[in-house]
């Protein structure tokens, strides 16, 4: 689904005429910005994050067709359509657009609804490829076990949502008393829980209504959840809510009629250990304000060292600014 935030449209031509009528066509609808030479073109594209380029051909500096290739072959601007809008009306000149790599060739005088109508689908597939670019590259970074993005995938989540300034709390989530249950039932049974898991975090961001917030699985029983500012209360509580309700499953009957687990020691000492829980520890970026995604998961991994320190399922949120 395409965001609804306004896309930003660099308009680069070198009449002013052609120029104010493709503002005043594209203003109510997206951010423009205008270019009247190469050099400005380059220079908007340092300044601004852009979206689409409408590129006439010619320019007294450099060519348009030049401008459009440099663009195709730096990795920061590859990706970026491309649409020619020129009043060189020729097969020739429109296969060398293509060639340099434009996604479409408009040719003057333009008719100003057919070329919002191809700005619009060209926006639209470009989110669709860049959509399925991140979900192929979330499936090659997968956890094995759970099928959840890997650490690469989180880190690049992480960096990207304090890049953009983003209102969301991110939470790193742990299973308490993961290692004597191991012990104890085997490692099998544990990948379960650890399945259990990450399928509860799945569940519980559906039924909150963020089926579209970040969940990763860096690995072992820890796991990483992005959700907005305005939820993360009533994800972690459903959260919290669905492991205490489903973690029984997972032991034999003494365990559960006990409500923990009998063990002994090295030195041959019996100990009682508590079913298996989940601390959660978050900071929420619209509070707290951070510059790398190492800096985050060490404030989070804090929080989640003391929500372990009370017993039972438990979340704590960053309060200091």
């Amino acid at each position: 689904m395409l965001s609804t935030e306004k896309k930003r449209i660099l308009v680069a031509d070198t009449k002013i005429l052609d120029q104010a009528t493709l503002v005043g066509t594209l203003k109510d609808g997206y951010h423009v910005v205008v270019a009247k030479s190469g050099a400005e073109v380059f220079k908007q594209l340092k300044k601004y994050v852009i979206d689409l380029i409408l590129l006439d051909t010619k320019f007294p500096d450099i060519d348009g067709f030049e401008i459009c290739r440099q663009l195709k072959d730096a990795p920061q601007t590859h990706d970026i359509p491309v649409i020619f809008i020129t009043s060189h009306n020729s097969v020739a000149e429109e296969e060398k657009g293509f060639n340099v790599g434009a996604v479409d060739y408009i040719v003057k005088p333009f008719n100003a609804p057919i070329v919002t109508a191809r700005i619009k689908n060209q926006l639209q597939l470009s989110h669709a490829i860049s959509e399925l670019k991140r979900r192929n590259q979330l499936a090659l970074d997968a956890n094995p076990n759970t099928g959840l993005p890997g650490n690469n995938s989180i880190l690049n989540e992480i960096q990207r949502v304090i890049a953009e300034k983003e209102e969301v709390c991110v939470i790193y989530a742990d299973l308490d008393s993961f290692k004597i249950y191991n012990d104890t039932y085997g490692f099998a049974r544990g990948d379960d829980v650890i399945i259990f898991t990450a399928n509860v975090i799945r569940a519980s961001l559906y039924t909150t209504g963020c089926s579209d917030a970040f969940v990763g699985h860096i690995g072992g029983d820890d796991f990483v959840i992005i959700v907005p500012t305005v939820k993360y209360n009533t994800v972690a509580e459903e959260i919290i809510r669905r492991i205490n309700q489903g973690i029984g499953e997972f032991y034999g009957a003494e365990d559960i009629e006990r409500g923990h687990i009998v063990a002994t020691n090295r030195e041959g000492e019996e100990k009682h250990h508590p079913l298996v829980g989940l601390s959660m520890g978050g900071v929420d970026l619209s509070q707290r304000e951070t510059t790398t995604a190492l800096e985050l998961i060490d404030i989070c991994t804090e929080m989640k060292k003391m929500a372990k320190k009370e017993q039972g399922s438990n979340f704590l949120i960053c309060k200091r600014r």
